[in-house]
C-alpha cells in the first residue's frame, strides 16, 4: 500500500515545475510571491507554455488568484472527460475564468482537443459567473 501515486511526483522533476515561494533558488523565481496562488511551493506543469502563462499571472497586476487545476479536476463530455488547464480570478472582479488550453499560438490542436474545448464552452456558458476561453497569455483574457 502507498500514501502517493507515483504520478503525484513525476509532475516535479520534469522541466516546466515553476518555483515559487522560498524555495526559490534563482533570482528570477524569488520575484515570484506565493499570495496568488494555492501552491507553496511547486506549480506542476505539463509544458514551456504553461510556465510562461504561471509567470505571467504572477507578475500581472491584473490577477488576483490562480491556480493550476489538478489532474482529477474533471469535466464530462460526450466526447471523454476534460481537463482544464487553470482558474483564475481577476483583480475587481467576481469572475472566476477556467481557462481551456495554453498552447503556443502557432501550436495547432488534436482534433479531440478541439472538440473538448467546444465542450467546455458549452458546459461553463451555464455558469454566470465563470469565463471559460483558450488563452496564450494573461493579456487576452476578456475584460
Amino acid at each position: 500500500m502507498t500514501l502517493f501515486d507515483d504520478s503525484d511526483f513525476e509532475i516535479y522533476l520534469d522541466d516546466f515545475t515553476h518555483i515559487v515561494g522560498k524555495e526559490a533558488r534563482t533570482e528570477e523565481e524569488k520575484k515570484f510571491a506565493i499570495d496568488k496562488t494555492i501552491y507553496e511551493n511547486y506549480i506542476p506543469l505539463d509544458s514551456k507554455v504553461e510556465s510562461d502563462f504561471a509567470k505571467d499571472c504572477e507578475s500581472s497586476e491584473q490577477i488576483e488568484f490562480y491556480f493550476k487545476l489538478p489532474y482529477w479536476f474533471k469535466i464530462n463530455t460526450p466526447i471523454g472527460t476534460y481537463n482544464p488547464d487553470w482558474a483564475i480570478v481577476k483583480k475587481g472582479e467576481k469572475k472566476i475564468y477556467f481557462v481551456a488550453e495554453t498552447k503556443s499560438a502557432g501550436q495547432e490542436l488534436r482534433g479531440s482537443e478541439k472538440l473538448k474545448i467546444e465542450c467546455g464552452k458549452a458546459h461553463f456558458k451555464n455558469f454566470e459567473d465563470v469565463v471559460y476561453q483558450r488563452v496564450y497569455s494573461v493579456s487576452e483574457l476578456n475584460n
